[in-house]
Parts: C-alpha cells; structure tokens; sequence
C-alpha cells in the first residue's frame, strides 16, 4: 500500500515537473528579452497658467480639476485701468495727427517764403544791374549803386534763409514730405504703437486656457491682487502623457530607441498599454539634479546610477483607464531587437516626416497624438488581460 502511494507520488511530482518545464522557458525566454523596472511614473507637460499684465482679478470662470477647451476664458482682470490706458493713447494718436497737420502748414509756409524771397531776389538783380549800368554812366549817384548793392545781399540771404526753413520743415515731417500718405510718419507711428501696445494690455485681461486640458493647483479667486508672470493654475493635457522609466545603468546596454514596451499602472491591477521608447536621456539622475555629487572630494562610494528612459504610448489610452501625472508604473521593454539608434527621438522623426514645420507650430491649439512608429506585436495583450509573465 505504501509502495502504490509512493509510486503515485512521485508520478504527480513528475507530471509536476513536466507541467513546469514550459512555463519556465517562456518565462526564462521572457526574463532574457526584457529589461523590467518599478521605478516609473507618469510624466508630461503642465502648462502654468499666468497673466501678462498685473491686476486685480474681476472673475474667475474654473475651478480644480475642470476639463477646458483651448482658448476657453478661464479669468478677467479689472479692465478700466486698461481701457484709460488705450482711451489716452488714442488722444495721443490724435495728437500726433495735429502736429503732422502743423507741420505741413509750417512746410507750405516755408515754401511760400521761399517763392517770395525768389522774387524779392530776382527784382533785386534787376535793381543791381540797372544801377550799375546808371553808375558806369556817371547818371547814378554813390548811394544808389551801394543801395542797390545791398539789397541784393539782403535778398540773397533772405532766400538762403527761405531754403534753410523748407528744409527744417522738411526735415520735421520725415524728410521725404511729398511721397507716402499724409501720416506715414514717425510721430504718428510711435503714437500707434503705443495704441497697440494699450489694446495689447487690455486684451489681457481675459485670460485663457493655451491648450485642452485639466485644471489643477488653481490659486487665485476673485478680488486677488495679481502680479505678471505669477502662476495662477495650471493645465495638465490629456493627450500628452508619456511615461519616464529610470532604469539602472547597467541595464540599459541593449535599450534602443523604437523598441516595443508593455506598461502596468498601479491605479489599474491587470491592464496593459502598449509603447515604445521614444528616447533615452542624455545623463543620469544625479547629473542634473539640484545637489549633483561631487566625486573627486572625500571618499568615494560607487553607486549604481539610473538614466531616465521616456516611453510613449502607441495609442491613447482608453476612456475608462485615464493616467495622471505621477502614478506609479512597471515597465518591461523588450530588447529582442537592437537595431534601433540610441540618440533619437521618435517623436521627432514623426513630426519631421509630416512636413517642414517645427513641432512647436504644428502643436499650438490641438492635442498632441502620435500614431505609432512602431505598431504593437498582436500577442503582447493577453485574452485575460493578465500580465504574460510576473515582473517583481
């Protein structure tokens, strides 16, 4: 009886065995191809909110954790200041509009004191001639010719005086009096920059949401004396989520930028999204923080460093599996394939594979969505949505 009890069990240790031997591959298979790490967040840009002008705020239109539209109103300062402001300044427009007047009544009656000091000249000629002819005849007396003499210098000098006084008059509209419209002048330039300089100022009052997103850290409430430039809230984008894997040194000697990765969130036990790497940073850690270690003094202590690695979801994620910045994630990138760059950036061989235009200018007012580079193997979500294989 024991004998048959024995040989039973050592038959199910066997069938054991044999049960375990596949699963032990694969998962050894999976171990040698993935790289895995806890040390994970979710990451991606806030937007901080903040107004151009100081003021005081007349309104606010949001509150924590509300979804926003670009260009959505989200507070207005007191205008009346600014709109004194722009009310003076179109006085000096105004202003500036007389004086260009002022100055082309002053340049018509520059120009008409030259016509007349042309004529004054032209009767004086003829005055000195003709008392010369008198003179040289002995019919005209001294005091004649030397009369006549001297209004023409007079009248000589009184036209290079008329020349001198178109040309000041010239000189006050601009120079080129006679070309351009009627106001194209520098005064009146400078008085309607200033005007739009004003009509700037008043148009920020109305603060607005820069992009879509989600209210957060919002700080400021109606009646607050506000300074600019001081953060107000901020605006966290749905769609420009990514995630920052730190891993170790030590483990990143085949990660290539390109390469697949499956991500666990915490916030969601069991599901899966997909990525890749989008980028590897240039330094560690260490290298940029506040306080960065000074190796060369004391006693040096080797310590394994860790290299933040971005990854980047290959589609969004799903209406009910929302991220948030700062949830704890697990990543597993599989380094099967390592033909992949290191210094790149998937993001931007996308945008430059688009068109010409900087990733900047194509952002501005829509929501940032990459489609893959690289699309999602067909087996790397399981029909259970469990994960293929334990990563702690």
């Amino acid at each position: 009886m024991r004998a048959l009890i024995r040989r039973i069990l050592l038959a199910l240790v066997v069938i054991a065995l044999l049960a375990a031997v596949i699963p032990g591959f694969r998962y050894y298979r999976y171990y040698m191809s993935h790289v895995i790490t806890d040390d994970a967040y979710v990451d991606g840009t806030v937007g901080l909110v903040a107004a151009r002008v100081s003021g005081t705020v007349a309104k606010v239109y949001v509150d924590d954790n509300w979804n926003v539209k670009a260009g959505q109103l989200l507070l207005t300062l007191d205008p009346r200041d600014f709109e004194v402001r722009v009310q003076e300044s179109t006085a000096r427009v105004d202003r500036a509009k007389q004086t260009v007047d002022e100055l082309f009544a002053q340049l018509q009656a520059a120009r008409s004191g030259l016509m007349l000091a042309n004529s004054q000249l032209a009767q004086a000629e003829i005055d000195y001639k003709r008392a010369q002819a008198l003179r040289s005849e002995n019919v005209a007396s001294r005091e004649f010719f030397d009369q006549a003499t001297t209004a023409l210098r007079v009248a000589t000098a009184d036209r290079a005086l008329a020349e001198h006084q178109v040309q000041q008059a010239e000189a006050a509209l601009g120079g080129d009096s006679d070309h351009g419209g009627r106001y194209d002048r520098p005064i009146v330039a400078q008085a309607q920059a200033d005007l739009e300089a004003a009509k700037l100022d008043l148009s920020y009052t109305q603060v607005k949401a820069p992009f879509a997103g989600i209210i957060t850290h919002k700080s400021v409430h109606a009646g607050d004396r506000i300074q600019a430039g001081q953060p107000l809230m901020a605006i966290v984008p749905e769609q420009h989520l990514y995630f920052t894997a730190n891993y170790k040194e030590t483990e990143l000697t085949d990660v290539r930028v390109g390469q697949q990765a499956l991500i666990w969130a915490d916030i969601y036990p069991g599901y899966v999204y997909h990525g890749h790497v989008d980028s590897i940073a240039m330094g560690t850690g260490a290298a940029f923080a506040l306080l960065p270690p000074e190796n060369a003094t004391g006693n040096w202590v080797k310590v394994v460093q860790r290299v933040p690695v971005k990854i980047v979801l290959n589609s969004p994620p799903p209406p009910d599996k929302p991220l948030r910045i700062g949830l704890s994630v697990e990543v597993a990138v599989d380094i099967s394939d390592t033909s992949g760059p290191l210094l790149s950036s998937t993001l931007q061989q996308r945008y430059e594979s688009e068109s010409n235009r900087k990733p900047w200018e194509k952002m501005q007012g829509q929501p940032l969505h990459i489609p893959p580079l690289i699309p999602a193997p067909p087996t790397a979500q399981q029909p259970d949505g469990q994960r293929p294989f334990p990563v702690r």
